[in-house]
């Protein structure tokens, strides 16, 4: 190989790494989303491979440029269009910009900087060992070699991660020990984070209380919680405890020693993982579990799968609480609710502390459970009556689940985005029709990770937004198809639907057609990783 070769391979492969490590990122973001589960990544990049990563045009040019190399006289200076199509994507390719950005964490830059060294070295074997064709064919596989660097990366890098993991938990484990607050666990299919927020409000009445930020409901965002936020001056600590497999709760129950522990509900989220209810259940009576002789285990009395779990836990004391008691044997419902765009009012009832009048104004029928709950955690800290009511006037919806905000150009958002399940989809729909200002505007890509049940449960979407809505905006024409039915079965005019690919054509169209008075509803936010790209 000449000299004039030996430099134009070096530089061919040194482009297709540049490309491949730029494409990294995007990878990386993607995978990072999904909890680092490799598997579950490269089952949604091969779902639809030319338009999550593969480049078919540069594929295109390299197959013509390895064809036409066995027939040229210098075939080296086929590498020159490679070259050129490489820098061109490099230099003109721009990302849209991201809902949730790549949080650039210690984790996530190790990983990243180690698939980069790997695509480094295997730019430099190929350039020093392969001829001209084999270089331009390698050359687009290496290209497109971001997915399997950084997978390759991780696993490179697994021991030395899981072993800075257990540094974490260890340093939390010998923190929370050392400190010895009072641990509340909230658990659940869905309503945890807000039942999360409303008992740290009602608690704040008397107790410094200290909450597991946002969405922090893993082992190591528990972790990181107690290693940055929590000190001496916490009285109580609530952790948020979420799982998409078995025993991920138990190992959160195992570092913090919950004391009392809440199950808010029980449903088919993420049902594509957990694959049954009975799967569901147990892992989310892990919390249960844990808890002590002298603890309390409260559980949602209108869910039928928290009454199963109820009836089967004998280690511990257990309380339920109920929209309306029925059966009589909640210590904790409401009565006389009334509920509307305004909030919600309604007789908080005890077995053996009375009653009081409360109002709030967070909206949602279901939100009363929620309170329901942290009123009754409450009350197992002595909270008074009358510093619940005081702190269920101050309750705000837990960040995107169902906050009612004002609007440009006079409109009113509902702001449900941060995901979505049947219960709590159904009941974002009805506040929606309680609206009565203008028109009712509903954008969503329905509901995800159901598995089995995905088409079942948004075509019943679709039937109650038919009934729900006057205008109704879908993201994701594959996704959205089961809502589309739904539709048509309520009879939702056709002139009053749209379906459009991102977020960002919806947003096109209700900017243009708003008005003072209407509504709209947000109803779930696909992460980058579920749009239909």
């Amino acid at each position: 190989m000449t000299a004039t070769a030996q430099i134009l391979t070096a530089a061919a492969m040194a482009a297709s790494a540049a490309l491949a490590s730029r494409r990294g990122v995007t990878v990386l973001h993607m995978w990072q989303m999904d909890s680092y589960i490799g598997k579950r990544y490269l089952r949604w990049l091969f779902a639809k491979p030319f338009e999550r990563y593969l480049d078919a045009p540069a594929i295109a040019l390299g197959a013509a440029l390895f064809a036409a190399s066995f027939f040229a006289p210098e075939p080296h200076w086929l590498l020159v269009p490679w070259i050129g199509a490489c820098l061109f994507r490099l230099l003109r390719t721009v990302d849209p910009p991201a809902k949730k950005p790549l949080d650039y964490t210690t984790r996530a830059k190790r990983t990243l900087l180690l698939a980069r060294v790997l695509l480094a070295l295997a730019a430099a074997a190929i350039a020093y060992f392969a001829c001209v064709p084999a270089a331009l064919a390698v050359g687009v596989f290496l290209a497109h070699a971001a997915p399997g660097a950084i997978l390759l990366a991780n696993v490179l890098l697994q021991p030395a991660q899981a072993h800075i993991n257990r540094g974490f938990v260890k340093q939390a484990a010998a923190k929370i020990a050392r400190l010895d607050p009072l641990v509340i666990g909230v658990a659940g299919s869905y309503g945890k984070t807000s039942t999360k927020y409303f008992t740290d409000v009602l608690l704040s009445e008397r107790f410094s209380v200290l909450k597991s930020p946002g969405n922090f409901n893993t082992l190591l965002g528990i972790t990181r919680t107690i290693n940055d936020k929590l000190d001496a001056g916490h009285r109580i600590f609530i952790a948020e405890m979420g799982a998409y497999k078995r025993g991920e709760v138990r190992e959160i129950a195992n570092l913090v020693h919950p004391r009392i522990g809440i199950v808010a509900s029980i449903g088919p989220e993420h049902f594509e993982r957990f694959l049954s209810m009975e799967n569901i259940e147990n892992t989310n009576y892990e919390l249960i579990e844990a808890l002590p002789k002298d603890g309390l285990a409260v559980f949602n009395g209108d869910n039928p799968h928290c009454l199963k779990l109820a009836a089967r836990t004998k280690h511990t004391r257990v309380a339920l609480y109920s929209l309306e008691n029925r059966d009589g044997h909640c210590e904790v419902w409401a009565r006389d609710i009334e509920h509307g765009p305004d909030g919600l009012r309604f007789t908080l009832m005890t077995r053996e502390a009375g009653s009081i009048p409360v109002s709030t104004r967070v909206v949602g029928r279901h939100m009363v459970l929620n309170i329901l709950g942290a009123a009754r955690i409450a009350m197992e800290m002595g909270v008074t009556l009358e510093e619940i009511g005081r702190g269920i006037s101050k309750l705000k919806p837990a960040p995107n689940r169902l906050e009612v905000k004002q609007g440009a150009g006079g409109a009113i958002i509902i702001d449900d985005s941060y995901n979505s399940n049947p219960t709590g989809a159904a009941e974002a729909l009805h506040v929606l029709s309680q609206f009565k200002t203008g028109r009712r505007i509903l954008v969503t890509p329905g509901m995800i990770e159901l598995g089995v049940l995905h088409d079942e449960k948004n075509e019943e979407f679709g039937y109650q937004a038919s009934q729900a809505a006057d205008f109704v905006i879908l993201v994701g024409p594959d996704q959205t198809k089961p809502i589309q039915a739904g539709l048509r079965r309520g009879g939702f005019p056709e002139a009053s639907l749209r379906i459009v690919k991102d977020l960002g054509e919806a947003t096109a169209i209700f900017q243009k057609m708003i008005r003072p008075g209407d509504v709209l509803l947000f109803e779930n936010d696909l992460p980058d990783l579920y749009n239909e790209k």
